[in-house]
């Protein structure tokens, strides 16, 4: 059965953000809204959370999940951090951007072993900050949609789709619907993958 939880203003109670980090370590999957779009998400750590995430979304699991943390800080357990990183970090985050590096030997615990790179991101959604930061555990996370379907942005929307697949639903309203602008910050210089809410404009310019 799914548990709604209704975030009123899109803020959360103390006792709702204990309950909602809680079951993230335990390999419950939540759906919750972000600074993007909403996204269904559980603990990295232990592998059938990941699996569990593609089979409700009924897509095949050929690539890793994207990463989110609390904070740039927490980042660098999990990604070989950079000079770029700290720039980017530091003018972009918390918000809609992922950065994709090289993963550390921890980080190698949240992806797939032929794989040298993590997309990792620190989201500008406070909510969902405070429940990151005390679940105390990195979240790997996929936009709340059907394989093929368009990312949901209204928690309406989320809790008609995916009411009786997932554990928990904050329903937070609608969130700003466009996606995270994802960056390889491995080098010297910024490469954008794909452009989002942030744009491409914005970020050539930064540098180490």
């Amino acid at each position: 059965m799914t548990q709604i939880i209704k975030a009123e203003n899109g803020a959360l109670s103390d006792e709702q953000v204990k309950t909602l980090a809680s079951a993230v370590k335990s390999c419950k999957i939540v759906a919750v809204p972000t600074d993007t779009v909403y996204c269904l998400a559980s603990t990295g750590l232990i592998k059938a959370a990941s699996r569990r995430i593609f089979q409700i979304k009924e897509r095949p699991s050929i690539k890793p999940l994207p990463v989110l943390v609390h904070s740039a800080e927490a980042a660098k357990k999990w990604a070989e951090w950079t000079p770029l990183a700290e720039a980017l970090a530091k003018r972009f985050w918390p918000g809609p951007m992922t950065l994709v590096l090289k993963h550390t030997a921890e980080g190698q615990l949240l992806t797939f072993p032929e794989y040298k790179t993590i997309a990792v991101s620190v989201p500008g959604h406070p909510a969902l900050l405070k429940v990151l930061e005390a679940s105390g555990v990195p979240w790997v996370q996929s936009s709340a949609n059907r394989s093929g379907q368009p990312p949901l942005c209204d928690g309406a929307a989320v809790v008609a789709a995916f009411n009786g697949a997932v554990d928990f639903i904050v329903d937070g309203g609608r969130a700003p619907g466009v996606e995270s602008t994802l960056v390889d910050a491995a080098g010297p210089a910024p490469r954008v993958i794909r452009e989002g809410a942030i744009k491409a404009a914005d970020i050539t310019g930064v540098t180490a």
